[in-house]
């Protein structure tokens, strides 16, 4: 997971900052890319848009409501409503906003939600440090993740052995929970239970480590 992803309903200045970023990436952080897209319909979709395309950045505008999206429609949300959203899954992931208008009322009510909130003008003064930071926030996020599939992948190995423990059951709930998946050991009333729960969710863990996999290797 090595993308930054931005999030901008003004296709003309979203892809012109898109650009900037890239040619920086280009030059300094060759293994990153950068990812736009307009805002999506609800907030709610953010969480699936971020695991599929392995986002490890997110920085969004704080107006996302100023230009239609391509149904003619617009967003009922701001960027500091988006970011509350995505803490509830979220607690680490590395969160952004730079922003053209005014830092409002409503923006510093948010404020430790984000890792930083910028004017786009001070983070255009000195991109090459704050990206810097960005891309540490991001490095530090993704080799999380990356120590915690493994670990989950070894837990659902003791699992699938029956030799697991109550505290091996513990660690795959948080796990689980951290990283956004299924819970698979939950109310469980009889071995077999367990057993069939389990079978019904491994795949969904080893698709994530293969992903790793292909991930590791293209470095």
């Amino acid at each position: 997971m090595k993308n930054i992803g931005l999030i901008d309903d003004k296709d003309k200045s979203r892809r012109a900052f898109m650009l900037k970023l890239k040619l920086k990436l280009e030059e300094n952080y060759p293994s990153w890319s950068i990812l736009d897209s307009k805002p999506l319909k609800e907030k709610e979709d953010y969480k699936q848009w971020i695991l599929e395309n392995d986002i490890s950045i997110l920085i969004v505008d704080e107006r996302l409501d100023e230009e239609r999206l391509d149904d003619g429609s617009y967003v009922n949300y701001f960027g500091s409503d988006l970011v509350k959203e995505l803490r509830t899954y979220f607690k680490d992931f590395p969160i952004y906003c730079i922003t053209n208008v005014e830092i409002t009322e409503k923006l510093n009510q948010t404020l430790h939600y984000f890792n930083l909130i910028l004017s786009r003008q001070k983070f255009d003064d000195d991109i090459d440090n704050y990206l810097n930071s960005f891309i540490r926030s991001g490095i530090s996020f993704y080799t999380e993740f990356k120590k915690e599939l493994s670990r989950l992948g070894e837990l659902s190995n003791i699992i699938a052995n029956g030799e697991e423990t109550p505290e091996n059951i513990d660690e795959i709930q948080s796990l689980q929970t951290k990283l956004i998946l299924p819970h698979i050991v939950e109310d469980i009333k009889s071995r077999e239970e367990y057993l069939e729960k389990l079978e019904n969710q491994i795949e969904s863990i080893k698709s994530m480590q293969n992903e790793l996999v292909k991930l590791l290797n293209m470095k």
